[in-house]
């Protein structure tokens, strides 16, 4: 038998401790990483995918807002695939991300109910005996010429052409709709916006748009300088003319988007152009913003789109005489297309998204 001597012992334990000491040390040196738990991560940029790939997204939310909520899905997936990321950085993503996903939904375009749609117009409608159907409601709009004892021979039906969507009607030489089965009630209520897309000829001061007997109820038009301009006659007496301060906002030639929203609780007449707000009047800055509504005209008229009034009106009631000429006479000039009224002051994300879905 081997004698363990004193150096051999002595040389076992050196040996026994270097290679402890080199264990100790490898370690330290190369510590063994555990993988954060990504799942409730990996789970939640699924869904953020799933809102990003919609096929209506464009049309749903904003183009910055669809921006700003990517860069933040992109973060996260960066930081699903580093291996080295840490617990902390990955809790702490769940948190911006699902921070970034609830204000992301909730820049969505406000959606319109059905129930607010008075009367709508695609000019897209099946015409028969100069006459079709209207959405919302179901009125009827009939065709009709301009007053001949205006233009003359010159008169003539309102057409149809390539729209913005679809076919767009077209009007001139005092060419217009008239709607007269109409529930007048609809009308003077406390709410109301109007939508349209135009693309008007030319420059005038009577491009009206639609009319409810004219100044006398509430009228919608492009002023002088192609201004979005709103008319209301109170039931409080009250009278508002105002436009969104911005010339030319409808461009001769060009396809834009206007709208008009009147809420006689708030006392607020706001308008847009393509989608964006541009003005928006109250009480204190119009002090005519009284009442409940717009006030009842004595006489039955039509509900008049692309004309001011009929010219058995004006002949009995006006004594101007410059308006009694083609150039004078109050009608539009130009292409409409998407006609909207509602009973019901849209908010921003509504018009929005009319604008963003038809546009």
């Amino acid at each position: 038998m081997k004698k363990i001597t004193l150096k051999n012992a002595l040389v076992a334990l050196f040996a026994f401790t270097l290679l402890t000491g080199s264990f100790t040390a490898c370690d330290k040196d190369d510590p063994v990483v555990e993988e954060a738990n990504k799942v409730e991560l990996i789970a939640l940029v699924d869904e953020c995918n799933a809102l990003l790939n919609s096929s209506t997204l464009s049309a749903d939310f904003p183009a910055d807002a669809i921006t700003a909520f990517t860069t933040v899905v992109n973060a996260a997936k960066t930081l699903i695939n580093d291996k080295e990321a840490t617990q902390a950085q990955v809790n702490a993503m769940v948190v911006q991300l699902t921070q970034a996903k609830e204000t992301f939904q909730a820049s969505e375009y406000g959606l319109i109910p059905e129930t607010a749609l008075i009367m709508g117009m695609t000019f897209d409608e099946t015409v028969s005996n100069e006459k079709f159907q209207t959405a919302g409601k179901g009125w009827t709009a009939e065709l009709t010429k301009g007053p001949a004892e205006i233009f003359g021979e010159n008169t003539n039906l309102p057409g149809f052409q390539t729209g913005k969507v679809g076919k767009a009607i077209y009007f001139n030489n005092g060419s217009h709709l008239r709607i007269n089965d109409y529930t007048a009630n609809d009308l003077l209520g406390s709410q109301l916006s109007i939508a349209v897309w135009v693309k008007p000829d030319s420059t005038r001061a009577g491009n009206y748009i639609m009319s409810y007997n004219y100044w006398n109820s509430w009228k919608f038009q492009l002023q002088e300088q192609n201004k979005p301009f709103f008319t209301i006659h109170t039931n409080e007496d009250g009278w508002v003319d105002a436009d969104n301060q911005a010339d030319f906002s409808a461009p001769n030639g060009e396809w834009t988007h206007l709208a008009v929203t009147l809420n006689m609780n708030t006392k607020k007449l706001v308008f847009y152009v393509n989608g964006a707000e541009t003005m928006e009047w109250d009480e204190t800055t119009k002090t005519g913003l009284t009442g409940t509504g717009a006030f009842n005209y004595e006489t039955v008229l039509p509900l008049m789109i692309g004309a001011c009034t009929t010219y058995e009106e004006a002949d009995a009631k006006w004594d101007w005489a410059w308006s009694r000429t083609p150039d004078g006479w109050d009608g539009f000039v130009g292409l409409i297309d998407e006609l909207k009224l509602y009973n019901i002051a849209l908010d921003a994300g509504q018009v929005a998204k009319l604008y963003s879905v038809e546009k």
